[in-house]
């Protein structure tokens, strides 16, 4: 006799979301609202999310879904090395077999872009979410012609940042508030920009009597509530755009730049691309309007910014004062930033253009891709047995809370050790090499 199958709710979904975010109390907040945005928005269908960080009970493998989302975190597997990427695809085959509606929401596809182009054929994705608005025939070369490719973002509006007060802009005690990494050569001088903007602005800015809030590098890095109430403090925001000019497809030049940075610590930009990139910074511009910026909006900070497109939603005068990738034209920005009600007026243009944008709403990103999977699930004719979805959560659910509370102490016991022997080269590397033995 064969087994009966249930078949209830034919509305509700069932969704496997890979991701490797982390212990989310760490995670920045606009990471969180992007992994978790299915389930925050639309709670009433069956959700798994799990972090590949631990290995995927086999009796998740076994169960059938409705879809599979491929996180931005997860597919950064593919900027690590080739074994790990191949163990990572390995533990993860069934994704490929599977006849579950696959989605994938990638991020930096100009780094690897060949390598993510081969998983998302290999693994018959069926939509990937781009947030770079063009070149996709370079960015995917195969995937492009056999597979669908729609328009996403690096981030979307956090709805509780819309009523959130904000400080009036006369008693905000910052001029001009920045924080970014000191990213590396081969994001090429686009990448270079994100962080020279802010040195030099620092520069500029030094003998003007303009209170400058801005740190480089990872010990300025700001959290949470912290990093909202900077921007909320600061009358300017400074920004670029997010991106690279540069095109990495298997991760050769990312590889030849930090093997020469080894040995020549303090080469310039340019002495790393003589060696490493010689000819290719330029070819391309890769960019995306960032998070910063809708957060900046949401909370009434003007906005300083290198010159750009930004995903064709905010334009320069308009919606922000533009400034040179050198800062050069610093003294222009200084008086822009002096006509107080003009400044008032662009802000207020500012957020209701960013509000105004419907594709920058969470809500209707999830609305969106929950509509994509149904739709693509009824063509596949998809029937998961719903019953057996909700134990396999449920079971889940009970087994690896655990599980992920050891997982995120072990991470940090290891990330205070990797702090505590930072300053001292020698030993760091000794550490190092014991743990790839013992591994």
């Amino acid at each position: 006799m064969a087994p009966t199958v249930y078949r209830l709710d034919m509305d509700r979904l069932s969704i496997l979301v890979l991701h490797c975010l982390g212990n989310p109390a760490l995670a920045p907040a606009f990471l969180n609202h992007h992994v978790f945005a299915l389930q925050r928005n639309f709670p009433e269908n069956d959700y798994l999310y799990h972090d590949a960080t631990l290995p995927l009970p086999d009796y998740v493998v076994e169960q059938d879904f409705d879809a599979i989302v491929l996180d931005v975190t997860f597919l950064t597997a593919r900027w690590a090395s080739l074994e790990f990427l191949q163990a990572r695809k390995a533990a993860y085959d069934f994704v490929r077999e599977s006849a579950a509606v696959k989605i994938a929401f990638p991020q930096d596809e100009y780094d690897c872009n060949v390598l993510l182009d081969d998983w998302m054929c290999e693994w018959n994705v069926d939509v990937v979410f781009s947030v770079i608005a063009s070149g996709w025939d370079v960015l995917y070369p195969r995937y492009h012609v056999q597979g669908n490719i729609r328009l996403g973002y690096t981030g979307y509006i956090d709805e509780s940042l819309i009523d959130r007060p904000t400080k009036p802009f006369n008693q905000r005690k910052i001029d001009i508030g920045y924080r970014a990494k000191k990213l590396p050569p081969y994001f090429g001088r686009v990448g270079q920009a994100k962080w020279t903007i802010g040195r030099d602005v620092a520069r500029f800015a030094r003998d003007t009597g303009l209170n400058v809030d801005i740190e480089l590098g990872d010990q300025g890095t700001l959290f949470g509530d912290a990093w909202l109430k900077f921007i909320d403090d600061s009358k300017f925001t400074l920004g670029a755009n997010s991106g690279s000019s540069l095109l990495d497809p298997t991760g050769e030049i990312q590889r030849h730049v930090r093997a020469y940075l080894t040995t020549n610590p303090d080469a310039t930009f340019e002495e790393v691309e003589a060696a490493c990139f010689a000819g290719q910074e330029g070819l391309y511009s890769f960019t995306a309007i960032s998070p910063r910026v809708l957060e900046a909006a949401l909370l009434d900070s003007a906005q300083i910014l290198v010159d750009g497109e930004y995903s064709g939603i905010v334009k320069p005068g308009e919606h922000f004062i533009a400034i040179r990738e050198d800062a050069s034209n610093f003294e222009e920005v200084r008086a822009a930033m002096s006509d107080t009600s003009e400044v008032i007026k662009m802000i207020a243009r500012c957020r209701e253009t960013i509000l105004s944008v419907d594709s920058l709403r969470y809500r209707n990103k999830a609305k969106m891709t929950l509509e994509l999977i149904g739709d693509l699930a009824a063509r596949k004719n998809l029937s998961p047995n719903r019953l057996r979805t909700r134990d396999t959560i449920s079971r889940y659910m009970l087994e690896m809370p655990v599980k992920y509370k050891s997982c995120w102490s072990r991470q940090q016991f290891r990330a205070r050790v990797a702090r505590a022997v930072a300053p001292y080269p020698l030993l760091n590397q000794i550490l190092r090499s014991t743990a790839k033995i013992l591994s």
